[in-house]
């Protein structure tokens, strides 16, 4: 069947629910179907809200990969579109392509339980997590028993499990007794069976710039959704961290137990003063970060802190010194006993983890390669125990994503989004922040009327984020706003005070509508709760600029109280502005915030039938016409209102 046929209204795909054939998802995916048989490396497709381009894509790769004998990687950034393609997408394409394809979700190893650990907590239950994670010892066995796949989200989650992970820090490879029926090495083995691979872009990058090597499962075309999201999920998982709570679990008494078999004698008695030093030393350290945080980040070593670094690291090199015997001894293959070997393994481990925080700790302190990369130090919150976080993060990630995909060399590789070009349709932002230069692209347009669906209102509050008064007016406005529209809003605040402000305000009183609260339970559950219930409004962070899908009457209007702009004193804020001579705010911060607007808008028209307003409670929006945020939003009407002192629109 020729593709266009396909996607025709008495196609296959009509018999979707809900189908709409748009001249729009067609396009992108003939594009689609000419790249892959074209000799080009690279396409990037932007494709609005409301395309469909999830189907775009996957049809003619799907098609053209059974024909080619080519398998797929499938990329996104969000649990929620991975559950989507995996219980919903997937499934359904199996059905209208008329032929079998094998596909799964790939995790990180510590979404699954070890078997090692596990049953070392049930011989020893009172090393698990004391007497709360004792209680889950028992149910814990009978689902061991029970489990295909070890998953931990088939338990929940729990906080007192994630001890139990076979996250890499636990594992101890071939050494390990129970690899044959490792949960890990069975879903990586399942997948390498697959013809279509769903994984996020964070196990993506961590396999990679960890140096465990390439991805561990093979594959041909690499497709990138949400591809806008691509330099934030490098810098996360190149990030480096060096935290209090790290160092004093690392040194405690309980991890140098069961290592005594393999130390000198000499070493028996001085491993445990000597761990002390060094925990005393970094407690020391963090406790100086905790009394005063370099505000802003640094951009040159805290002399005070380095110099306790350095005396802090050769306290670690003092701890390891009596383990270098054991140590040639393992790499020799020494360890001829399974259980030995398997103990010895784990105290090689603790010998790495201690390098890596070292060399953690001494990369964040010397500030070596600012402005690429930023450096901060942070206080600990609320009640935890120990204080403070060095953090380092990469501020331009164009290197480090060319690094990768070259590493991999995929024949064909996909880049999609909603949100990867700036007015005037050009890539060059997006390029410029990921490293990608593709050899084809496409934009394509909205299939929405927005002049006819969607209204910008750009409201001036009269008073600035930090004068007196200007939460409660933003509280009294966007209560107004909600009431008047019979609730069905998404509310985006940019601070947690705002959030709590309003939220509290909202739940004050009783109304003919739900009031749903970021942190009231998980993401995908209140997201489900908001969709279910048509009159409700939810009340989030910036964070939920996307991922919410809700067409119809379930919402219509979006809520948004400033132009999305991070914290002048944030520390990729001001390194990137360094970076950039001075001009990061034109460079960066602007086309940034812009690219956050319209994902955040996008929110609001999810098919042709929806209708609704956007209120953007800045007036600079419209003042500072220069910045171009209005450029942000579809071609719609736009209309500008101040609030007056005494707290009315006009």
């Amino acid at each position: 069947m020729p593709l266009k046929d396909f996607y025709s209204p008495s196609g296959p795909l009509a018999r979707l629910p809900g189908y709409e054939f748009r001249p729009q998802q067609l396009e992108v995916a003939l594009a689609v179907e000419k790249f892959l048989h074209g000799p080009g490396a690279a396409l990037a497709v932007e494709a609005p809200t409301g395309v469909g381009k999830t189907f775009a894509v996957l049809v003619p790769a799907l098609r053209e990969a059974a024909r080619q004998g080519a398998r797929i990687l499938f990329l996104t950034a969000g649990i929620t579109l991975q559950e989507q393609l995996i219980n919903k997408d997937l499934p359904r394409l199996r059905q209208l392509l008329g032929f079998g394809f094998a596909f799964g979700l790939l995790k990180g190893r510590s979404n699954y339980v070890c078997l090692r650990l596990a049953r070392n907590a049930a011989a020893e239950p009172s090393l698990f997590a004391g007497q709360e994670g004792e209680g889950e010892l028992v149910p814990l066995a009978r689902w061991l028993e029970e489990t295909e796949t070890g998953d931990l989200a088939e338990r929940g989650n729990s906080a007192s499990l994630q001890e139990l992970s076979a996250g890499a820090q636990n594992c101890i490879g071939v050494a390990c007794p129970c690899r044959e029926r490792c949960f890990v090495v069975r879903a990586y083995r399942r997948a390498q069976d697959w013809d279509l691979v769903v994984a996020n872009y964070n196990l993506f990058f961590s396999h990679i710039l960890e140096g465990t090597g390439n991805f561990p499962v093979r594959y041909d075309w690499l497709v990138c959704d949400e591809a806008h999201r691509l330099p934030d999920a490098a810098r996360s998982s190149a990030t480096v961290r060096a935290g209090a709570e790290s160092a004093v679990s690392l040194l405690a008494p309980r991890n140098l137990q069961g290592f005594s078999p393999f130390l000198p004698d000499g070493a028996k008695d001085t491993l445990p003063s000597l761990a002390k030093k060094a925990r005393e030393e970094l407690q020391g350290l963090f406790g100086a970060l905790q009394a005063a945080p370099p505000s802003g980040g640094l951009q040159t070593p805290d002399e005070g802190l380095l110099h306790r670094g350095h005396s802090a690291a050769a306290l670690l090199d003092d701890v390891l010194r009596p383990l270098r015997p054991f140590e040639d001894r393992f790499m020799a293959g020494d360890l001829a006993d399974k259980g030995a070997l398997a103990r010895g393994a784990e105290l090689m481990n603790w010998i790495d983890e201690v390098r890596e925080f070292k060399r953690s700790l001494l990369w964040c302190l010397s500030v070596e390669r600012f402005p690429k990369w930023a450096y901060w130090g942070e206080a600990a919150r609320g009640e935890a125990r120990a204080g403070g976080v060095l953090m380092s993060k990469p501020v331009d990630t164009a290197e480090i994503i060319q690094e990768v995909l070259n590493k991999e060399a995929p024949e064909k590789a996909i880049f999609t989004s909603a949100t990867l070009t700036l007015s005037g349709g050009s890539f060059s932002f997006w390029s410029r922040e990921s490293g990608i230069v593709p050899d084809e692209s496409l934009v394509v347009s909205s299939p929405f009327d927005f002049q006819r669906q969607m209204e910008v209102l750009v409201v001036d509050v009269g008073l600035g984020v930090t004068e007196k008064g200007y939460d409660e007016r933003m509280c009294r406005l966007m209560e107004r706003l909600c009431d008047e529209n019979g609730g069905r809003t998404l509310a985006l605040l940019s601070s947690l005070r705002l959030m709590g402000a309003f939220a509290r305000r909202m739940r004050a009183k009783e109304r003919p509508y739900s009031v749903l609260v970021q942190g009231d339970m998980p993401q995908r559950q209140l997201l489900r709760l908001f969709a279910e219930d048509e009159t409700s409004i939810l009340i989030g962070s910036v964070s939920f600029r996307e991922g919410v899908d809700v067409p119809g009457e379930g919402l219509t209007q979006v809520i948004i109280d400033r132009i999305p702009f991070p914290h002048p004193s944030d520390p990729l804020v001001r390194a990137r502005d360094v970076l950039e001579g001075g001009k990061g705010f034109v460079h960066a911060t602007l086309p940034t915030a812009r690219m956050f607007l319209r994902q955040a808008v996008g929110r609001l028209i999810r098919s042709s039938s929806d209708h609704g307003r956007v209120v953007l409670l800045d007036g600079r929006a419209v003042e500072r016409k220069s910045w171009g945020i209005l450029s942000a939003f579809p071609p719609c009407r736009v209309k500008k209102l101040e609030v007056r002192a005494g707290g009315e629109a006009q």
